[in-house]
């Protein structure tokens, strides 16, 4: 379910700073988000824990709020 959530976060940083090119902006989403650093049930089972890491490229959960911080300093260079 984090496809839908991540990609609103980046139609509102492009709908602020279009300028930003595609790379530009995935590069804020992989780096700005809230890293997990525990261990979450594997979807699918009932009591196997993995690193949620294991589970996500990034090991990081969306920000909105950290990712048009970062947008605005990558724009406006502050």
């Amino acid at each position: 379910m984090a496809s839908p959530e991540v990609a609103g976060v980046a139609a509102l940083i492009r709908s602020y700073y279009p300028k930003l090119s595609a790379s530009q902006v995935k590069h804020i989403l992989m780096n700005s988000g809230i890293k997990i650093e525990q261990d979450v049930l594997l979807p699918g089972t009932k009591d196997k824990k993995v690193p949620f890491a294991s589970l996500s490229v990034s090991g990081r959960i969306v920000n909105a709020y950290n990712a048009l911080r970062m947008a605005d300093q990558m724009v406006n260079g502050k």
